[in-house]
């Protein structure tokens, strides 16, 4: 059965990672540009790991190294969710089963009858992120659709959401009507991907005003 797709805010949400290796560091890498708070239990880290929780200091992602192994009592701290990395399956699935008896959230590495939720192949440009999955069946075929994917985006793809949000209170307090502001919104859209750019405020100023006079 396909998995559904849910976007989740996990800025500040409390994730435990148990695992020092190189899986661990996959999942860091991922979770970290949605700045959530993370602990990561382990006797040991590879240096990737430990350098990585020191560059994140400055910024709003806080990876918090435990050394030692991880511990039952631990979940009393209520994570939001848990990755197990570990290296013994049947340790990895016990944990599993701890968490799923306190609905939490868990995902096991290599080990997706275990898992609750997925990591997809991701994309993400700013304010824009894509998650792929073919739920198991071939990570392969999610790896290539990926790079296809990747190859549609325009480069200042970042640049154009950041300046289309910027832009939504002036064109909804000059346009109006709510069926011309919704066409004009993916009007300008569509100039910004297809030109690759965003549109000078002169530019702007006159595409509205030519809205509004066709109202």
């Amino acid at each position: 059965m396909a998995l559904f797709p849910f976007f989740i805010d996990i800025t500040g949400k409390k994730g435990f990672i148990i695992g020092g290796g190189k899986h661990a560091l996959e999942k860091i890498e991922k979770l970290s540009p949605f700045a959530p708070q993370l602990m990561v239990f382990a006797t040991d880290f590879i240096p990737e790991i430990i350098l990585l929780a020191e560059e994140r200091k400055r910024t709003k992602c806080q990876i918090i190294l435990i050394h030692r192994e991880f511990l039952d009592s631990d979940l009393k701290l209520q994570p939001y969710f848990v990755i197990v990395a570990g290296k013994v399956q049947e340790e990895n699935r016990r944990i599993a089963t701890l968490c799923q008896e306190r609905n939490i959230l868990v995902n096991v590495v290599d080990d997706q009858p275990a898992c609750e939720f997925i990591f997809p192949s991701l994309i993400q440009r700013g304010n824009l992120t894509i998650g792929i999955s073919t739920n198991g069946a071939s990570p392969a075929v999610g790896v290539r659709l990926k790079k296809q994917v990747e190859v549609l985006l325009p480069d200042r793809t970042e640049e154009i959401l950041d300046w289309l949000q910027s832009k939504r209170p002036y064109i909804m307090d000059k346009i109006p009507d709510k069926k011309q502001r919704f066409a004009f919104f993916h009007q300008l859209a569509e100039i910004c991907m297809e030109e690759n750019q965003v549109l000078t405020e002169e530019e702007l100023v006159a595409y509205c005003s030519k809205i509004v006079k066709e109202i």
